[in-house]
Parts: C-alpha cells; sequence; structure tokens
C-alpha cells in the first residue's frame, strides 16, 4: 500500500471522510472529474494541468479525482507531487489491486461529491476547450458523450468505425458515432445506477440508453496529437463484448426468448425426421435399422427439449428473483 503524502492522497480500502462538500455555481451543479489512468506515461501530468486550466474558466466548482494502480509508477509520482499542493483540487485513488476500468471507476464515483460527472481520459483525446461544452449539455439531459470527427485517420480505421457503429445501431436501436472516446459528463443518479452492471466503460452509453436514460451528442475537436489509428485486433475484441452485451441486454430478463428460439426448431426438425421415419416404417414398411437419421432426429428431440428446459429454469429464477429487481426509470412524476 503506498503511504500517502498528503491529505489528497488515499487508497482504495480508506474511505475519504471530513472532507467539506463543494460550493455549488449558479446553476447548483458542481462537477467531479474522474479520470482512470490506464498507462503509466509522463503525459499523465501535463494532461491534469490542460484539464485544470480549460476548466478554470467555466465558472464551476471544479474536483479531480485521478485513479489508478500501484504499479504505475511515473504517473502515480507525478500526481502525488501535485497533490501536495492544497491549493489544487486533486484527489488520487492508489488501488493495491487492480481488477478492471470499471471498478477503479466505481471508487472514484463512491468518493465523487458533485452534481455532474465528467469522465476523462489520461491523456488528451479531445481539446480541452470543448469539455465546457459537454458538460452545458449534461446539466440539460442525463448522460452527454463527446464525438469526434475522423479527420486525419486512415482509411482502414474508418472503414473499421463505420462497420461497427453500424452494428452498434441494428443492435441497439440508436446511432453512435464514437463509442471509444471516454469523454463522457453524467448526472450523478445516472452514472450511479449504471455502473451496477459492471460492463466495460465503452459500453456505458448503451446501458444508458437501455435503461430510459437521455443521452445527448457533442461534437468536440480532436487533439491533433492523438488522431485515432487501425487497430484490428482491439476493434475485433470490442466487436466480441458488444455481441455479449446484446445478449445481456436483450435475454437476461426473458431468457427463455434466447433459449425458445434456439430449442424449438431443434425440437421441431427432430420430431419432423422421426415422424417421417415413424410414417414409413408404419405404412411404407421401411427398415430403420440402417437409417442414421433416426439418431438424429432422436438427438435433436433430446436437445431441443434439454434447450428449452434450461430456458424455463431461466425464466423460474427470474420470477423468484422479481421481486429484487427494479425494470424501470421513473423520469418524473407530473
Amino acid at each position: 500500500m503506498v503511504s500517502a503524502l498528503a491529505r489528497n492522497v488515499a487508497t482504495a480500502d480508506d474511505d475519504v471522510v471530513g472532507e467539506p462538500p463543494l460550493p455549488v455555481n449558479a446553476r447548483g451543479q458542481s462537477v467531479s472529474v474522474i479520470v482512470v489512468v490506464l498507462v503509466d506515461e509522463p503525459e499523465v501530468v501535463p494532461s491534469y494541468r490542460a484539464y485544470r486550466e480549460a476548466l478554470k474558466q467555466v465558472g464551476r466548482s471544479v474536483e479531480f479525482i485521478y485513479v489508478l494502480d500501484e504499479s504505475k509508477s511515473k504517473a502515480l509520482q507525478g500526481l502525488r507531487d501535485i497533490a501536495a499542493d492544497d491549493n489544487e483540487p486533486l484527489k488520487v485513488i492508489a488501488l493495491s489491486r487492480w481488477d478492471d476500468e470499471i471498478g477503479a471507476l466505481k471508487s472514484a464515483v463512491r468518493r465523487a461529491s458533485g452534481d455532474i460527472v465528467l469522465t476523462l481520459p489520461a491523456v488528451l483525446q479531445v481539446e480541452p476547450a470543448d469539455l465546457n461544452k459537454v458538460i452545458d449539455a449534461a446539466e440539460d439531459t442525463d448522460m452527454a458523450v463527446a464525438e469526434r470527427p475522423r479527420l486525419g485517420a486512415s482509411r482502414l480505421y474508418q472503414l473499421q468505425d463505420r462497420l461497427f457503429h453500424g452494428t452498434l445501431r441494428l443492435m441497439f436501436g440508436r446511432p453512435m458515432r464514437d463509442l471509444v472516446c471516454r469523454v463522457r459528463a453524467y448526472k450523478r443518479a445516472t452514472i450511479e445506477e449504471i455502473l451496477g452492471f459492471s460492463t466495460q466503460q465503452h459500453f456505458l452509453p448503451i446501458i444508458a440508453h437501455d435503461r430510459g436514460f437521455k443521452i445527448d451528442a457533442v461534437d468536440v475537436a480532436v487533439r491533433q496529437s492523438a488522431s485515432p489509428r487501425a487497430r484490428f485486433g482491439s476493434q475485433l475484441r470490442l466487436l466480441s463484448d458488444t455481441i455479449a452485451l446484446f445478449f445481456v441486454l436483450k435475454f437476461v430478463r426473458k431468457p427463455l426468448r434466447f433459449f425458445g428460439a434456439l430449442g424449438l426448431p431443434l425440437l421441431l426438425v427432430g420430431l419432423l425426421f422421426t415422424t417421417a421415419l415413424a410414417i414409413g416404417r408404419l405404412f411404407f414398411d421401411m427398415a430403420l435399422a440402417d437409417r442414421p437419421i433416426l439418431i438424429l432426429g432422436v438427438l435433436l428431440i433430446v436437445l431441443g427439449i434439454q434447450t428449452i428446459a434450461l430456458g424455463l429454469i431461466g425464466e423460474i429464477i427470474i420470477f423468484a428473483s422479481g421481486k429484487r429487481t427494479r425494470e424501470y426509470t421513473v423520469e418524473k412524476i407530473l
């Protein structure tokens, strides 16, 4: 465990207590900026200073919370030096054990005190001057996501990007242009609810859309030094995670729809084969000893019944736990 050099540095196992609440601006919206550090690079400190300078102009009360694990010694040391200054609104959370990005984000949200939570990457992805646009949009909606233009990107990246986001539109019914950009602003209640799904940080807008929250897209300028590059492996992993998320969101509360859609065709095909063979044996004296299709038909019947039974068991479990599951989100009561 890294020892804290200043009151602004904490570990993930210690709750930060005794801190005064953030003062609010005229609109009553204070901002907590959360940065999950995934890379141990010296650019983390200059990025913080750029964020800090840009958000000084927004006229809101702002706090910064950086989360990283102890293995990122370069970034941790630079942030600790900044946090030692009492005039810096920076809190550093050093995790003794790193699980995933969502776990780190949950740890930071627990210690955030702002009405709006702004998540940013550790290294600049967009122009800091455009952060105020994202925060302004979040004040009038549940979640605001930054979308970068694809100018300067390679043709291969543009092709991968269009295919990926086109697949997202088909699966989830919401057009998205930049799912991998981490610049997002949330109402506090929004991020607290959607973090309970423990999915990748990329998919939080999809979770919010599925839960009925309103999402606004904000066009921002891309940082010239952060132009996107084509990485087929990462895009492929992201696509596989998207398919898994689709099945979880669409069928986790209705498992019989998924297992029934698989098991019923198998059962019907197996019944068709066995019925045809039974008719041939009874009325046309057809031998069955040399008919492998009989074994296939019986196997399909058994497999279809088992698959449908799995769906029924899932429905029973969902029904039994339904009293503890809230499947709706109230926007307002008039």
